[in-house]
């Protein structure tokens, strides 16, 4: 006995196979069209997540910009005490130029120049920065130092130990973080007495 096609796998067929060509040009034509309808809304929904992701990236831009601009506003207020003190230390340094004396010689220079130094020292505490400079005979620390020299030591103890500093050094007293390093003149290896 002949089985009988199930119609609900028929119903699915285009009617090419059961019916005329006619019908199957029309069935293929109602393909393409549901083709072309699922690809324009797969566009249109491309088209919408483009457009979300420019929207989010112009959010993301404008966010930074303004973040951008409060770090400049909090740099600048954290550094408002010192710009201050570097006014008044601007405005001392002229007067004190317009009102020089005739025998001004470098005994006098050299006291007020080390007076400013004093008075940028005092600024420099007050935003919790300290100068240093390390003795003769410290050891050697390059987190604290910069070798500008080596200088032959004198004896076998002096060896890697600072004979000199020649520049002094910042500290961040809060991190305990050298701003800048203590340029220094380093004692080298002992030669000993040459006969």
């Amino acid at each position: 006995m002949a089985s009988q096609p199930d119609d609900s796998v028929t119903a699915d067929l285009p009617e090419g196979p059961r019916g005329s060509g006619t019908s199957a040009a029309e069935s293929k034509d109602a393909l393409i069209a549901r083709i072309d309808v699922a690809l324009q809304g797969l566009a249109d929904s491309s088209d919408r997540y483009h457009a979300r992701a420019q929207q989010r990236e112009g959010v993301i831009d404008h966010l930074r910009s303004e973040v951008e601009l409060l770090r400049r506003g909090e740099r600048r207020g954290l550094l408002r005490p010192l710009l201050a003190d570097m006014c008044r230390l601007r405005d001392d340094l002229m007067r004190q130029a317009a009102d020089l004396p005739d025998d001004f010689d470098a005994e006098r220079a050299a006291l007020l120049l080390r007076s400013y130094a004093e008075s940028i020292d005092l600024t420099l505490e007050s935003n919790g920065v300290v100068s240093y400079a390390p003795d003769c005979g410290d050891p050697f620390e390059p987190r604290l130092h910069r070798r500008v020299a080596v200088e032959v030591a004198a004896e076998p103890a002096l060896a890697g130990r600072i004979a000199r500093a020649q520049r002094d050094g910042y500290l961040d007293i809060e991190a305990n973080s050298p701003i800048a390093p203590a340029e220094v003149i380093v004692f080298g290896p002992y030669k000993g007495e040459e006969h």
